[in-house]
């Protein structure tokens, strides 16, 4: 269902990505919409690992309730106040997707959210 692509004439991913991720004979296209780290009951942990952490099971609940995984994921886009917080990020996002589902990703480093206590948004487009 998936064609990874990481071309040998550039440098190749500096995170646990994929350059390219083709869908090949698919039926379903999910966007998730940027997930944000408030838990359930309406509280945002201060912790920006807490978001991440939260942020990835609001992005596993849509996907859940979509019939789909982490592993149906193709491209994550992800913003972020912090950049020192990238090691937490990719610590997360191997955690979710698993050492063999990488996806295309971007990070993008931003000065501010929509609320000022996020601290991280993640939106994905999985295929099924």
């Amino acid at each position: 269902m998936l064609k990874i692509y990481n071309p040998g004439d550039i440098a190749g991913p500096f995170g646990h990505y994929d350059h390219g991720v083709e869908a090949v004979n698919v039926s379903r296209l999910l966007h998730v919409s940027g997930q944000v780290g408030t838990d359930p009951d309406g509280s945002v942990p201060d912790e920006v690992e807490a978001q991440i952490e939260r942020v990835w099971l609001n992005i596993e609940a849509v996907l859940a309730d979509a019939d789909m995984s982490t592993a149906n994921i193709v491209r994550t886009i992800t913003y972020m106040l912090d950049r020192s917080a990238v090691p937490l990020l990719g610590a997360a996002r191997l955690r979710h997707l698993g050492a063999d589902h990488k996806a295309a990703s971007s990070t993008i480093v931003v000065a501010g959210l929509v609320r000022p206590e996020w601290k991280v948004e993640i939106d994905a487009v999985a295929v099924a």
